[in-house]
């Protein structure tokens, strides 16, 4: 699976975090994802690189926690990365704690 492919699909999509179920808009640039809150407006960039190392992780692993998440790809955004990569075809997710992981394909 082409990652970024996958993610630019996502570009102008509202999307919400896992547990607390807060919506942002995604916007897909060529090096970064900005994710922009419905409810404060403020902006944040995420970059191409720590999404795609979580993104191969989840798939290398067959499954990534938010804990893992921020501990190794991105300190400050680890709800936004978890919702992002949750939305990606064959992941699934729990949340309490968050966990995402991939579907077996048949």
């Amino acid at each position: 699976m082409d990652i970024w492919f996958e993610i630019s699909k996502l570009s102008g999509q509202t999307l919400k975090t896992l547990d607390q179920r807060k919506p942002f808009d995604v916007v897909v640039h060529r090096e970064a994802v900005i994710v922009r809150p419905h409810k404060n407006k403020i902006e944040r960039q995420i970059s191409r690189e720590a999404i795609e190392n979580a993104c191969r992780k989840l798939f290398d692993a067959g499954e990534i926690t938010r804990a893992e998440i921020r501990e190794g790809f991105s300190e400050f955004n680890p709800a936004y990365v978890a919702a992002i990569l949750a939305a990606l075809p064959n992941v699934h997710h729990s949340i309490r704690p968050i966990r995402l992981w991939i579907s077996k394909k048949a």
